[in-house]
């Protein structure tokens, strides 16, 4: 594990126990839990009615730091099912592929220890235009991201990153904002469509 800096987040994280507490139906809750892609997901309950759906989203994280603030974030909340998206940040902080998988590993095995029936479902990493640059090493994270998961049992992969590239096969520019790494209502519509037809049809 890399050395965090065990302030970043704090705020963030207490506004998340805060949500937490205030959360008044947590039947059968489904954890979205991960970065700022699932932070900035505004309409993301209203996008996966009827199904009982909380944002867990927190800042530029990583899955280290997804590793280090789970038993905070998940001790007064016991999901039915997980969804789960990092990696983005940890490739732009110069993590190579296998670094992820390790610490994506640590969180699977927290999750599973935790909560040994949940369902855990993870999201490819998206391909924007703004760390074109990495596409292929995304491509490889998200492999051995991919063949992990679906390995382990519980375990489930959502794929919106061929969703969302050209014909030319390069990140498409349309689905984000100015910043060319967040995802604007176009993006976010692809990941509706494809998390909500998967986790019905589950």
């Amino acid at each position: 594990m890399e050395l965090l800096d065990k302030t970043l987040f704090e705020d963030e994280i207490i506004a998340l126990e805060q949500k937490i507490d205030s959360n008044e139906n947590s039947d059968n809750i489904i954890a979205f839990y991960g970065s700022s892609s699932i932070r900035l997901w505004d309409s993301l309950p209203q996008n996966m009615t009827p199904m009982n759906v909380i944002n867990l989203g927190f800042g530029g994280s990583s899955y280290p730091y997804c590793v280090n603030y789970f038993e905070r974030v998940f001790a007064k909340l016991k999901p039915s099912q997980l969804v789960l998206y990092a990696g983005d940040n940890d490739l732009g902080n110069d993590h190579s592929p296998e670094q992820v998988l390790q610490n994506f590993s640590l969180l699977v095995d927290l999750i599973q220890k935790q909560f040994p029936n949940a369902l855990i479902h993870v999201i490819s990493i998206k391909p924007s235009p703004s760390r074109e640059y990495l596409q292929q090493t995304i491509e490889q994270t998200n492999k051995l991201l991919r063949d992990k998961i679906t390995n382990t049992r519980n375990g489930y992969w959502i794929d919106v990153y061929s969703k969302m590239l050209t014909p030319e096969n390069t990140p498409n520019p349309s689905l984000y904002v100015e910043d060319m790494l967040h995802l604007n209502e176009k993006g976010y519509d692809i990941w509706r469509k494809e998390i909500r037809k998967h986790l019905i049809s589950l």
